[in-house]
């Protein structure tokens, strides 16, 4: 189980810095062994996230001086329940399958208004997306030399397109409904992705990872001029330390020490430009004494996107808190 509050400062050449924040569930997950060789998870976790303000003012076509103003809001997103299996069909070897439902509800607001117009225009859109799918991976385990423990792993996922209902309806702040439609048809294609992931642990005190995803969004496009979609790249770094047993070191000896780096592609083209997403994180994972229950912590600190081109440039701070569960199930009881 895990929470996350985000601290974002944009920045533009044209309308300087703006600042925000977010708190919101990271994810929530039970695994457990569902057979000699079968495991299982089942969780949810947010998949994607809509937060915005946008204030325009525009000329009027055809006046010589009048303007109105536009005032947009959305907010909403995407949550992601999954059911995971893998089963380890030989010694070290295991196969897995990801069974995926997505679902969420985008919500837009955009209001019109000027000096010339007694009332305001308001324009309201509910977007409802669904979509179940499946991903699958591999991974293998082996020994090298004595102390060294190395996992090999590998993802796959098919593309597949989301449904989207959307309903609109324009009106007047007094509450007078213009127009009101639905469109019951329209998807979003998602992208096939592939990857794969290399773990080295030595000695149960030290370990080293490092993953790269690709995602295909070639078969993604947009009816929007001013950007593109393009296939991206994801990697991933990380390292943790435990120095060594309660009984040695005390308990410091068993905390945790963790760090990590990423470098993510944006999968948008804007203004012929492409922009990343790249930063580092830190934290610590306290054991508890009793059992093998773990209270995690950590920080997070980014840079997305540029100032070229009148981009927007985000450096953002995260905190996360998270804590992992440790419990026996499903063992019967002997009784002498």
């Amino acid at each position: 189980f895990g929470l996350s509050a985000d601290f974002v400062k944009n920045e533009t050449t044209r309308e300087g810095i703006q600042r925000g924040y977010d708190i919101n569930l990271r994810n929530i997950a039970i695994g457990f062994r569902a057979g000699k060789r079968w495991t299982s998870s089942i969780g949810s976790h947010p998949f994607s996230t809509v937060g915005y303000r946008v204030e325009l003012t525009e000329d009027i076509v055809g006046t010589p001086n009048e303007t109105y103003k536009v005032q947009i809001d959305g907010n909403g997103g995407l949550t992601q329940f999954y059911w995971d299996h893998s089963y380890e069909i030989i010694d070290r070897l295991s196969l897995g399958v990801s069974l995926n439902y997505l679902f969420g509800k985008i919500e837009t607001k955009e209001k019109i208004s000027a000096e010339n117009i007694a009332q305001e225009v308001i324009v309201y859109q509910n977007s409802y997306m669904n979509k179940f799918f499946m991903d699958f991976g591999i991974q293998y385990d082996f020994l090298f030399k004595k102390d060294y423990a190395v996992t090999l792993g590998g993802v796959f996922g098919t593309n597949h397109a989301i449904n989207i209902k959307n309903d609109i309806s324009v009106s007047q702040s007094t509450g007078t409904v213009f127009e009101e439609e639905v469109t019951r048809k329209g998807t979003f294609n998602m992208p096939m992705h592939a990857g794969f992931g290399l773990a080295v642990n030595y000695k149960n005190k030290l370990t080293v990872t490092a993953d790269y995803l690709y995602n295909d969004w070639s078969q993604t496009s947009s009816k929007e001029s001013n950007f593109t979609y393009k296939s991206n790249s994801q990697i991933h770094a990380g390292i943790e330390f435990i120095p060594g047993r309660f009984a040695d070191l005390g308990y410091f000896g068993g905390v945790a020490y963790r760090l990590g780096y990423y470098y993510e592609q944006s999968y948008l083209e804007i203004r012929r430009k492409r922009v990343a997403d790249n930063g580092f994180s830190a934290g610590l994972g306290f054991p508890m004494l009793q059992n093998k229950t773990t209270f995690n912590v950590s920080y997070n600190y980014g840079v997305n996107g540029t100032l070229e081109n009148g981009l927007i440039k985000e450096r953002y701070h995260s905190f996360m808190v998270s804590l992992t569960l440790h419990d026996w199930w499903f063992i019967k009881r002997k009784i002498d």
